[in-house]
């Protein structure tokens, strides 16, 4: 009940008739009015004390904790080849399409061989005539050395003989070297795929004249596989992994390329650069990734995803159970009784589907996944469960 006492201390006051006697009037009606809201407004705080609202409801689950760092990469090939020209000639033939496929052993220039052909066939009758003089000087050797022996010659003729005997000789392993190299020089005339691979354009085409000085020809690069270089700190690698062996057993690697989207394929860590960054204390890791539909272009960027399984299992709950205010991360944890309790949490790495929380839950745990703004600590609750 609401008592509301007047009063009127002015002479003549009259509580309806005059402006004085109206304003009071209308001040008690606002008061009643007040009173009447705030009644109301009373019970039905009453009644959602006492309302159990519907929320959902999850299972906090222990799941091995994947540890995951992303990073930025860069495609590399394995191996790329600069063609260049080893001798002096003039192209006769260009043998590949440009930006085309070529294997290893593909003929793609070949140059004029008249003068190397030249080269080897002189050699080699070079060759033949010092056998030839070398025969002789061997019989005349001989000989004098008979005659020496009967006394019949001198020593001087002896060593004369002897003398042409071993400068012919040397002649003919200076001319056997020659052929060697005439015969190299024709060779790379023909200038081949050395790998398989993917070729360039051609800087130089049929009827250009090329030496050793001309450059690079044209480029190979070995598509696939592919390697994807990142920088990894030394702290961050010391944490996930005890070694280059541990990474490379136990690590597993995924890309994301330009536009968002996952490859097709996971990679393998290859090695680790034997050399870290002294600046940046940061690590080279190189991982392998097979390239079939040439998706992977050497030069590019790309997010890489890497990821290793813990030792040991943890709590883990659906991320959107986990809230947060001024004091960090916290839970509605659901009990028996289906009363609501506040619980402080310490969060650990996250995936798209679960929230791993290193402190303040337990496997078999009960969380409010959904309707938490309905619910205060405390209250008692109606749970729905859901499937994690």
């Amino acid at each position: 009940m609401i008592f509301v006492k007047l009063s009127c201390h002015e002479p003549n006051c009259k509580i309806i008739g005059d402006k004085k006697g109206r304003w009071v009037l209308k001040n008690i009606v606002i008061l009643i009015l007040l009173a009447v809201v705030a009644a109301g407004g009373s019970v039905r705080a009453e009644e959602r004390a006492a309302q159990k609202e519907h929320v959902a409801v999850g299972e906090v689950t222990e799941e091995n904790n994947t540890l995951h760092r992303s990073l930025v990469g860069v495609v590399t090939s394995p191996s790329i080849v600069n063609l260049t020209s080893r001798v002096s000639a003039e192209i006769e033939n260009v043998g590949f399409k440009e930006g085309g496929k070529v294997e290893k052993g593909q003929v793609l220039y070949q140059l004029d061989q008249i003068k190397y052909d030249a080269a080897v066939k002189s050699s080699e009758a070079a060759i033949k005539e010092l056998e030839a003089k070398l025969v002789y000087a061997e019989s005349t050797y001989k000989r004098y050395q008979n005659l020496f022996n009967k006394k019949i010659s001198t020593k001087d003729e002896l060593d004369s003989a002897l003398s042409t005997l071993n400068s012919y000789k040397a002649e003919l392993e200076a001319e056997k070297a020659n052929l060697i190299l005439a015969k190299k020089d024709l060779k790379n005339t023909t200038i081949v795929a050395t790998i398989d691979g993917q070729i360039g354009i051609t800087n130089f085409t049929q009827g250009n004249y090329v030496t050793t000085s001309s450059g690079t020809l044209a480029t190979i690069v070995q598509l696939d596989p592919v390697r994807v270089r990142f920088t990894i700190s030394n702290r961050d690698f010391l944490s996930l992994f005890s070694s280059e062996l541990d990474m490379r057993s136990r690590a597993s690697v995924k890309i994301r390329l330009a536009d968002g989207k996952e490859y097709d394929s996971s990679g393998t860590i290859e090695f680790i650069n034997n050399l870290a960054n002294e600046s940046t204390d940061t690590l080279q890791v190189y991982a392998l990734f097979d390239n079939p539909e040439k998706k992977l272009i050497p030069g590019s960027i790309v997010t890489v995803e890497l990821f290793k399984t813990a030792d040991q299992k943890e709590a883990a709950v659906q991320p959107s159970a986990v809230m947060h205010d001024v004091n960090g991360a916290y839970v509605y944890v659901v009990d028996d009784a289906s009363k609501v309790e506040r619980r402080e949490v310490t969060l650990g790495t996250d995936t798209a589907s679960l929230q791993f929380v290193s402190k303040g839950l337990k496997a078999g745990e009960k969380v409010i996944v959904d309707g938490m703004h309905k619910v205060l600590p405390g209250s008692e609750v109606i749970p729905v469960y859901v499937n994690n």
